[in-house]
């Protein structure tokens, strides 16, 4: 199979300035050691260099697997999913970006999960009740899995929400997205349907 390229989708409203520290790298216990009695000159390099999963996982690695709930409590792993494609999709309720694709989501979820396409958001509420009311609010119809302390984000190496992370049928990592998924009209782009196609025609 051909590895597919890296696809960003960048947008300045996709960092929420409130929650920077929580998504960044910098912010982690693990980052302490990293920076303590280093020149100031080196301690960037030395953060970025010593802290797990910053960069997150590249395009063909094994994604690292987790554990975490849903809202009923159903505990679910991402390898639960192994053999299907997944779109994996890091959100918050407070982030409008986020919001705004949902649609989109609840669609990609509608069209390919027949297919083989399994659609997985990961709220990073701190408060699930918060997920919970959006959730009655706004039906969707893929699992929606809780992660308060944000740390599938650290170790998946999210910058900001939204996130998506296309997954292939052994776990490796196809497609990231940056931002938003491009959905003009609430519908997915011809780009983004064909990236979808084409993970689902791979064997």
């Amino acid at each position: 199979m051909t590895s597919m390229e890296t696809v960003l989708r960048k947008s300045p409203a996709a960092v929420v300035a409130g929650r920077a520290a929580r998504l960044t790298c910098s912010a982690s216990k693990a980052c302490i050691p990293c920076i303590s009695a280093v020149a100031l000159v080196l301690s960037l390099a030395m953060v970025l260099a010593g802290c797990k999963g910053a960069a997150g996982p590249r395009i063909g690695e094994v994604v690292p697997d987790f554990v975490l709930p849903r809202l009923d409590g159903k505990v679910l792993k991402l390898s639960n999913y192994r053999g299907k494609i997944v779109m994996l999709n890091l959100w918050a309720t407070w982030c409008p970006p986020c919001i705004a694709e949902m649609p989109l989501l609840n669609t990609i979820a509608e069209r390919y999960g027949p297919k083989g396409l399994s659609v997985v958001g990961i709220a990073g509420d701190e408060n699930a009740d918060d997920v919970r009311s959006f959730v009655q609010e706004t039906p969707l119809q893929f699992d929606v899995l809780l992660d308060p302390h944000g740390a599938v984000g650290t170790e998946y190496g999210i910058t900001g929400y939204p996130e998506t992370f296309l997954i292939d049928r052994e776990g490796k990592l196809l497609v990231k997205f940056i931002g938003p998924l491009p959905h003009p009209g609430g519908q997915p782009t011809p780009e983004l349907v064909d990236v979808i196609d084409r993970a689902l025609g791979s064997m």
